[in-house]
């Protein structure tokens, strides 16, 4: 998942306790000070805290992973721009098949080892390597790399991207020392025992609960960062984020659930929203039986209603979706949108299927393991079942055991399954094209790549804009998934934490949070 991509789904919530600070924290010319703690809440525990097995998206270990190994570049979501951070730039020529990485001079890891171009260049290798099993490696199929100098990486594109920057912020941001990198012991160490060159570094690690960090003093930046401990704390309660929030038992957390932001904008505490392409939906796994049919995957679009959706389990704060594209999206054609919510329509179809009732239409759906997740799924379940023959069974696994059955194994029927995309690259790219490393579905179809192939290449809006059009069209015919709620991402803190300023699809800056007042 996002990130790899965006493969949890659900949101967060806190439990006990948070890092005091003095009276204040910042003196008479708004200059922070640095200490102080900050919790933040996720939750779930991570799949692992190395680049290969980590999953990257806002809500599983992307956060974790920003605060433990800082970023090669990053993406501004309201404009999509790419910043260079622990790079100084990310180059390409005029054809977009050969890009330049320059990294700043004097970085080093919070082990004391240099973080250079070969460091780069190992990391990127060992992702894919197959034996590694890395969950974005294949973004690297036929590249070259080439140690230019020290500080130097050339990168050689089977063929040209124009957007080969936002997968690098992505997708392969993270990197470990060459030492770890290398060899399957070292990476096997990274995953419990993590070495950064972000502005934190491990301290102490409680599974199913804390994973408590302090500062790097090997940081780049000097003076940074100004928090002296961050601690992420493990809660699965999506509903209670901003109560615990409120009243100073956490921090800060991420979220992708609207009635968490319209609880948090209630109790007056601070919401920096971003607004996304892809969206929460039903994913279908086309590789086998039963939603190899066409028919079975329009049927339970059908038999749903986004809008019903969005009234039950989210008081009608979400954006109902009419597809894959956010309606503010420059690339979206709004004058689409894919079926739903035609029950006649769905019941001739199950009726097909099952031959009017006398052959059973069984399938599971895999959701996490969350009280949202878990009563829509109910409520899917209980809808379904009113068409004869059709039975849902509903599968409940952890988030880890989720990202692992969906992207790495394929071992589901359906799942709910939520996206998060600034831009079609690389996230929606890697989710549609054939083969792509996101593809859960198995979707192919050869008009999609091709028009997500001249999409990829064009920087003229309308011409992306109509490749899109065409990705759509089909999308909207062959339904390899359902979409009901358009995609944002928030991170919600509480008034005396600042500097928050989310990237890519809800990661954060964690150099620059600071506390301004007094607890």
């Amino acid at each position: 998942m996002a990130p790899g991509l965006a493969l949890a789904m659900i949101c967060l919530s806190a439990t006990t306790g948070c890092g005091l600070v003095g009276d204040d924290d910042s003196d008479a010319s708004g200059t922070p000070r640095a200490g102080g703690s900050a919790v933040f809440l996720l939750p779930g525990e991570p799949r692992g805290l190395d680049p290969f097995s980590a999953s990257y998206p806002n809500v599983a270990d992307g956060n974790r992973m920003s605060a433990l190994y800082d970023v090669l570049v990053w993406t501004e979501p309201a404009t999509g721009t790419v910043h260079p951070k622990l790079a100084e730039s990310l180059t390409s020529d005029a054809q977009y098949t050969n890009w330049t990485l320059t990294l700043r001079a004097g970085l080093r890891f919070s082990d004391g080892s240099v973080l250079d171009a070969a460091a780069v260049k190992a990391t990127w290798d060992a992702h894919r390597d197959p034996t590694v099993n890395s969950l974005v490696g294949g973004v690297l199929r036929d590249v070259k790399l080439i140690l230019v100098s020290d500080l130097q990486l050339r990168i050689e594109l089977p063929s040209a991207n124009a957007n080969f920057d936002h997968m690098v912020a992505r997708n392969l941001a993270f990197v470990a020392p060459t030492k770890f990198v290398s060899t399957p012991e070292g990476r096997a160490a990274l995953k419990r025992t993590p070495i950064g060159a972000g502005p934190f570094k491990l301290a102490a690690w409680e599974p199913g609960k804390d994973l408590r960090m302090v500062r790097n003093e090997n940081y780049w930046q000097k003076g940074l960062p100004h928090l002296d401990e961050l601690v992420f704390r493990v809660d699965r309660n999506i509903a209670a984020a901003p109560e615990s929030i409120a009243k100073s038992r956490a921090d800060i957390t991420v979220t992708t659930d609207p009635t968490v932001l319209g609880d948090a904008r209630d109790k007056d505490l601070t919401v920096d929203e971003t607004l996304l392409n892809g969206g929460l939906m039903i994913a279908f796994n086309l590789r086998k039986p039963p939603f190899d049919n066409a028919d079975a995957r329009r049927a339970i679009a059908l038999a749903l209603s986004g809008e019903e959706l969005n009234r039950r389990f989210y008081k009608g704060l979400g954006v109902q979706a009419r597809g894959i594209f956010n309606a503010s999206s420059p690339l979206a054609n709004v004058n689409l949108a894919a079926v739903e919510n035609k029950p006649p329509q769905a019941g001739e179809l199950f009726a097909k299927l099952t031959s009017n009732g006398q052959k059973p239409f069984v399938f599971h759906y895999l959701v996490p393991d969350s009280p949202k997740s878990r009563d829509i799924a109910e409520y899917i379940r209980r809808t379904l079942a009113g068409y004869p023959g059709v039975t849902m069974i509903v599968d409940v696994v952890d988030i880890a055991s989720l990202v692992t059955r969906t992207s790495a194994k394929h071992d589901f029927e359906a799942t709910v399954f939520q996206l998060w995309a600034d831009d079609v690259e690389p996230s929606m790219h890697q989710f549609l094209i054939t083969g792509g490393i996101n593809n859960i579905t198995g979707y192919s179809n050869s008009a999609v790549d091709k028009a997500l192939g001249e999409g990829r290449l064009s920087p003229d809006p309308k011409v992306r804009r109509d490749a899109y059009t065409r990705v759509q069209t089909a999308l909207n015919r062959d339904m390899p998934f359902w979409v009901y709620l358009e995609a944002s991402a928030a991170a919600v803190h509480s008034r005396h934490i600042t500097g928050v300023e989310p990237f890519n699809d809800g990661l954060v800056h964690f150099d620059r949070i600071t506390r301004s007042t007094a607890d």
